[in-house]
């Protein structure tokens, strides 16, 4: 759904880089929580887990 908001912001998606918080499954834009794409990706590969600011 494009038109879903998500994140802090209570934005939609905007084809942004977008990071899931694993403890409460919220998606979360990248520039609002300053995770990078780069750093995203570090996590993914060495399997770390991103908690929210929320959680």
């Amino acid at each position: 759904d494009p038109d879903r908001l998500w994140c802090v912001c209570r934005e939609p998606h905007n084809n942004r880089f977008m990071i899931c918080c694993d403890k409460c499954e919220e998606w979360f834009h990248g520039t609002c929580v300053g995770i990078t794409r780069s750093m995203g990706r570090e996590l993914e590969l060495k399997k770390l887990e991103w908690i929210c600011p929320k959680c």
